[in-house]
């Protein structure tokens, strides 16, 4: 018998084999698939059919919270990590896909990260892409949002998965 998709809680995020610890306003996965109209000029404008042509969008936003140097380093693709600096490069003309890795999300049931892999989320090919905007001040918590962009495998063609 295959386990429930949950319906409702946080989730554990886990890039690369590493955890990348507390979010703070949900983990969002958006999958948008497209698809083009067929007419018929004896129909006029009303379409007859609509032909899938693809994924318009497949990402992951996370809303780091409480984060570390060391996770940043690993999340924010130009960082490099020295001590208890954290400098950030411009990082152009890289394959985003050749330096993509594994994205998991691990439902928290009970309290607890699960370790049923049928209650995870996998992307294979995942790329995080810091999307940063900080406020300084006395109302509201900070935030580092990475959105992971993730790409088909090229040998087996997924995007995701959910269970075992």
């Amino acid at each position: 018998m295959s386990s429930p998709i949950r319906d409702l809680g946080p989730c554990a995020v886990v890039y690369n084999n590493d955890d990348l610890g507390a979010t703070m306003g949900g983990v969002h996965f958006r999958y948008t698939e497209e698809g083009r109209p067929v007419n018929e000029d004896q129909k006029g404008v009303t379409e007859t059919d609509q032909i899938k042509v693809g994924v318009s969008g497949c990402e992951i936003e996370v809303p780091l919270s409480k984060s570390s140097l060391a996770i940043l380093a690993k999340v924010v693709k130009g960082a490099t990590r020295i001590g208890a600096l954290l400098q950030v490069k411009n990082h152009v003309g890289v394959s985003m896909y050749d330096n993509a890795a594994v994205l998991v999300l691990k439902p928290i049931i009970d309290n607890a990260v699960s370790t049923n892999s049928e209650t995870w989320l996998t992307m294979n090919k995942a790329y995080p892409r810091a999307d940063f905007d900080i406020g300084y001040d006395n109302e509201g918590q900070r935030v580092y949002k990475i959105v992971f962009k993730v790409f088909p495998d090229a040998t087996t063609g997924e995007l995701w998965r959910i269970g075992a």
